[in-house]
């Protein structure tokens, strides 16, 4: 299962510095990516010598690993910690104490609002690009592109589109779905839901659903919170 990195613990990674190791199977949220390529980040994945945003430090080898603190998979913070010293040069070493702060802050933000500056923004929809969902079951088309991140407001929101394609998924948040065109199709709680444009439908958290299209068809997501992709996680 891969590890959802969010804008706000990539924010507390890069506290210490420019470059930072990510733990194998990371992706980054999109945000997190826009505020790794603003800041300058350089951004590796455990075990690849080519960063994954920007360019090489030059040391031709990867920065130390950095375990991030919001997900279940990390019972034992100091443990984690301690492991990653033993294989990290002393230089670059994030102990268990600096972790546990890590963890401590990240704690303290879900307390918070998701943004803290939340913007009045106007979208134009027919200049949205739209990008493959990098979660998609392999074989099918389905574009996700999100237009409004926990970087502008505490609900996201964005643009699907599915050709011929089908995506199975749990949601861990809310989500609500406007047709915008096509024929947009949902399983869920044994039944299908068959859609056209101008219908809404809501998704409760929790919900298990096939999202799909025996067409093609493209749909308006509002999510609560903004950075619900790390909360699938």
């Amino acid at each position: 299962m891969k590890t959802c990195i969010s804008l706000n613990m990539l924010r507390e990674l890069s506290a210490s510095g420019k470059t930072v190791c990510l733990p194998e199977n990371s992706v980054l949220s999109p945000s997190a990516k826009d505020f790794a390529r603003e800041k300058g980040l350089v951004i590796y994945i455990e075990g690849k010598n080519d960063p994954v945003v920007g360019v090489s430090t030059g040391t031709g080898a990867p920065q130390p690993a950095v375990q991030t603190a919001e997900h279940p998979a990390i019972q034992n913070a100091e443990q984690t910690a301690a492991q990653h010293t033993k294989q990290a040069a002393p230089a670059e070493t994030i102990n268990a104490d600096i972790l546990k702060e890590i963890i401590k802050k990240v704690i303290l933000d879900q307390k918070k609002p998701i943004c803290e500056n939340p913007k009045a923004m106007k979208i134009e929809g027919d200049k949205v690009v739209m990008e493959p969902f990098s979660e998609a079951p392999a074989g099918q088309k389905i574009g996700m592109t999100d237009v409004i991140t926990e970087r502008e407001g505490n609900l996201g929101a964005g643009f699907m589109t599915f050709d011929h394609s089908e995506l199975p998924w749990t949601l861990s948040y809310d989500e609500v779905d406007y047709v915008v065109e096509g024929e947009f199709t949902i399983k869920t709680g044994g039944r299908l839901y068959t859609m056209k444009p101008g219908d809404v439908f809501h998704i409760p958290k929790g919900t298990s659903v096939v999202f799909g299209s025996p067409s093609f068809c493209k749909v308006f997501y509002v999510v609560y919170p903004a950075n619900w992709l790390s909360q699938n996680k």
